[in-house]
């Protein structure tokens, strides 16, 4: 799955073939979604207790400063269509 992921974020265009949506995403949108796509699966897995306190500690830090720091928390809050 990491390769497909790294493919779909260098070649954006390359989304369509496992979803039919939208073809025009920049790669830093295709990165975008992968990455809040990540933090959703870290967030799911503590809440199965699957990562330690340490590990969850790490994450959190991670996605603190990504929202605090980076453009990812515009993103979030624009009409950036996740359920697709």
């Amino acid at each position: 799955m990491q390769g497909l992921a790294q493919m779909a974020i260098e070649r954006p265009k390359l989304i369509k073939v496992l979803s039919n949506i939208q073809s025009d995403w920049s790669a830093e949108i295709a990165f975008t979604y992968h990455i809040l796509n990540t933090f959703a699966h870290v967030f799911h897995m503590r809440q199965r207790k699957v990562l330690s306190d340490n590990e969850w500690t790490g994450w959190l830090q991670l996605m603190k400063s990504a929202f605090e720091q980076g453009k990812i928390k515009e993103y979030w809050e624009s009409n950036l269509e996740l359920e697709k």
